[in-house]
């Protein structure tokens, strides 16, 4: 019915937030059947916990709350720019975008711990395979990544050509990264102490959004000025 801030698959389904009409919308992939459920707030982001639990980021109140069946059992302390959610080993954090931060937060509680500054003006984040945080600094141009129990940074390498979208493979260990400035797309072994980079290709222009198929190792490309889609073939 709108159009989402933010889309999951796992486990076959796909989760997606619907900020204008106020909605997460969880959808069958093998059959396009939705289930809506209203949030009002304006989610942004939704991530589902263990059991019946959901933790959603809502854009009216800069919070995150955590629902069980609907019902709101924990909300944090107000964010500057909460942006998006990623699961850890402990719980889950936050990306907070106009802070440039990460912040752990306790989904029993609501509570948040000890965040991290994420350099000067963090983008995007998403979680590997070994627990860590990988993030892009756009403005700082560089790929950071964070241990989780405890946060803290481990890896700072530098990506110039203004990075921007990020998607994780963990089958061959390679972090995807579009490059908006140059209009490439950049593949970084990320397995070893240091990013080791393995391929680099042109994309379509304007390479805002990038998404791997795990099991193929396919990588998709999306332009966010009208140019299309681009496919690159593992």
């Amino acid at each position: 019915p709108s159009a989402p801030a933010a889309l999951r698959t796992e486990r076959g389904q796909l989760t997606a937030a619907l900020p204008d009409t106020n909605l997460i919308s969880r959808i069958a992939l093998r059959t396009a059947t939705a289930q809506p459920t209203q949030v009002p707030g304006g989610p942004v982001d939704a991530i589902d916990l263990d059991g019946d639990r959901t933790a959603v980021i809502l854009r009216d109140t800069g919070t995150v709350t955590v629902l069980h069946n609907g019902t709101p059992t924990a909300t944090t302390e107000k964010f500057q720019g909460p942006a998006q959610l990623l699961p850890t080993r402990g719980g889950i954090a936050v990306l907070d975008r106009l802070a440039t931060a990460i912040t752990p937060i306790d989904p029993t509680t609501g509570s948040k711990g000890a965040g991290l500054r994420a350099g000067q003006g963090a983008t995007n984040a998403i979680t590997d395979r070994y627990g860590r945080i990988l993030t892009i600094d756009t403005r700082g141009q560089e790929l950071l990544a964070f241990s989780t129990d405890p946060l803290i940074m481990k890896q700072r390498y530098p990506v110039p050509g203004a990075p921007y979208g990020l998607a994780y493979d963990p089958t061959r260990d390679l972090a995807w990264i579009t490059l908006t400035a140059t209009n490439e797309l950049v593949g970084y072994d990320i397995a070893g102490g240091e990013p080791q980079e393995r391929h680099r290709l042109p994309t379509i222009s304007q390479p805002n959004a990038v998404a791997v198929d795990p099991d193929t190792g396919d990588v998709y490309i999306a332009s966010a000025n009208g140019a299309g889609y681009q496919v690159v073939r593992a």
